[in-house]
C-alpha cells in the first residue's frame, strides 16, 4: 500500500485575502449584523480569465433550525466573450446575508477575482406595517375639552 505525505505551507501574509475598495470597512458590515440583513439580488464577477468566472459558487446557510439549506449557482458565458467579467442575476431571491450565510467556490491560482454584491438591506422594522402611532384615541382623549381662543 502506497504512502502519501503532503506538504503543507503556510505563510505569514494569508494567500487570500479579502479587502472592500469602498469607504465601508468590513468591520462595519460585521456589527451592522445584528440589526441589519442583506438580501443578494445580483453579483458582478471580474477576474483574470473566464475559467475563474465558470466556477460554481455554492451558497450555504443554516435556518433557525440548524438546518443547512444550500443551493449551487454556475454562471454561464458566451464563448465569444472578450470581457472575463460579468453580472449573474442570482436564480434563487433567498440569499441573505446574515452572518450564517458562507459562499464557496474554487480560487484558482494566480487568479484576481472581484465581487461586487448588489443587495437590498432589510431590517424587522420593514416587516411591521406602519402607524401614526399619536393620532390613537387615548393620545385624543383631551381634545374635546380644549378651551377655544
Amino acid at each position: 500500500m502506497p504512502i502519501f505525505i503532503p506538504t503543507i505551507t503556510t505563510y505569514v501574509n494569508g494567500v487570500v485575502t479579502v479587502i472592500s475598495t469602498d469607504t465601508t470597512p468590513y468591520s462595519t458590515i460585521i456589527q451592522s449584523m445584528g440589526s441589519f440583513v442583506y438580501g443578494v439580488k445580483e453579483m458582478y464577477f471580474k477576474a483574470n480569465s473566464n475559467n475563474q468566472i465558470l466556477q460554481s459558487y455554492q451558497f450555504s446557510r443554516y435556518d433557525v433550525n440548524g438546518t443547512l439549506e444550500s443551493y449551487v449557482d454556475v454562471p454561464t458565458i458566451d464563448p465569444y466573450q472578450f470581457q472575463t467579467s460579468l453580472f449573474l442575476k442570482l436564480a434563487k431571491d433567498n440569499v441573505v446575508l446574515d452572518g450564517r450565510t458562507n459562499l464557496d467556490f474554487t480560487l484558482q491560482p494566480s487568479e484576481s477575482l472581484y465581487l461586487i454584491f448588489y443587495t437590498s438591506q432589510l431590517a424587522n422594522r420593514d416587516l411591521v406595517p406602519r402607524t401614526n402611532f399619536f393620532n390613537n384615541d387615548f393620545f385624543n382623549l383631551f381634545d374635546d375639552y380644549r378651551e377655544e381662543i
